[in-house]
């Protein structure tokens, strides 16, 4: 999954569609639930290396952590598309692979 995931991420953002768009058109949890925790892990991966880049090499932390900060995004509007389309918080918004990445849901007041 983690290699769909990373040609899907390639594929839209060369065609314009969004992970929202992906998400709408799957036809199982289980599917959006796989695309999820795969876009999770890019995007811990990717801000791993941005934390990993010496802040000496000015432009290439640039990027990285420009680049992370995607990932981080697209890995978000997933999780905000899957509790949308089902209208209720699924476990895998909170499997370890999205810990510090899928925000914690509101404590109800």
């Amino acid at each position: 999954m983690l290699a769909y995931a990373a040609a899907f991420v390639l594929s839209a953002a060369s065609a314009g569609a969004s992970v929202v768009d992906a998400i709408d058109s799957m036809g199982s949890e289980a599917d959006e639930c796989g695309l999820l925790i795969a876009l999770c892990k890019i995007a811990g991966r990717s801000a791993a290396r941005a934390e990993g880049t010496p802040s000496s090499a000015d432009l290439l932390a640039t990027r990285q952590t420009l680049n992370a900060d995607a990932r981080i995004d697209e890995a978000v509007d997933a999780a905000r598309a899957i509790e949308r389309k089902h209208g209720r918080r699924l476990a895998c918004l909170d499997d370890d692979a999205c810990a510090g990445i899928v925000p914690k849901p509101r404590p109800a007041r």
